[in-house]
Parts: C-alpha cells; sequence; structure tokens
C-alpha cells in the first residue's frame, strides 16, 4: 500500500501533468480561436471588396444615365433654341408678306380705279 507521502507525490506529479496538458489544450485552443478569427476576417473583408464591386458598378451605371440625361438636356435645349429662332423667322418672314400683299393689293387697286377712271372720261 502507499504511504502519504508517495500520495502526495502521486498528487504533484498528476497536477503538474495536467497543468502540462492545459497549457497545451489552451495553447491548441487559442491556435485555432486565432485560425477562425482570421478566416473569418477573411471572409468579412472578401465580402466587402464584393459589395464595394458590386456599389461601384451600380454608381458607375447611374452616372452614365446622368451623363446621357445631361446629353439629352444639351441637344434638347439646342433643338428648342433652333425652334424659337426658327419661328422667329417665319414669323418674320409672315410680316414681310403681308406687307407685300398689302402693297400689291393697294397696287391693284388703285390701278382698277385708274383704269375705271380713264373708261368713264373715255
Amino acid at each position: 500500500m502507499l504511504d502519504q507521502q508517495d500520495i502526495v507525490i502521486l498528487k504533484n506529479m498528476m497536477e503538474s501533468v495536467m497543468d502540462e496538458k492545459l497549457v497545451i489544450l489552451e495553447a491548441s485552443m487559442m491556435a485555432k480561436v486565432e485560425e477562425k478569427l482570421t478566416r473569418t476576417e477573411n471572409l468579412i473583408l472578401e465580402e466587402l471588396e464584393r459589395t464595394r464591386t458590386i456599389l461601384e458598378d451600380k454608381i458607375q451605371k447611374v452616372q452614365d444615365q446622368v451623363d446621357e440625361l445631361n446629353q439629352y438636356y444639351s441637344i434638347t435645349r439646342l433643338e428648342n433654341d433652333n425652334t424659337v429662332l426658327f419661328l422667329k423667322r417665319v414669323d418674320a418672314l409672315e410680316k414681310r408678306v403681308d406687307k407685300l400683299e398689302e402693297e400689291q393689293y393697294k397696287r391693284e387697286e388703285n390701278s382698277h380705279n385708274a383704269s375705271h377712271l380713264m373708261a368713264a372720261e373715255g
């Protein structure tokens, strides 16, 4: 049978072995936790990069559409300006034509009156 001193020695040896195993287990667990944290961090960074790329593409599409709308607006504004100028010229031409028609009508009326006057005198 074991005496008290042997039991204490065995107890101390067991505690020592257990302490070593706990240190090894703790180190192993910490390494696994570190590995999982690193993997998780990488996954998060990859997802952030993927999301950033998607958002940049969408922003570029919106920018392209805004650029296209700006071009359309500029073209439409120029067309409107041209239409206004064209309508002003048409209005000016109509006024000239009206004036010429009025003068022609007066000439014809004067000519008609003159021929009636000559016929009446003649």
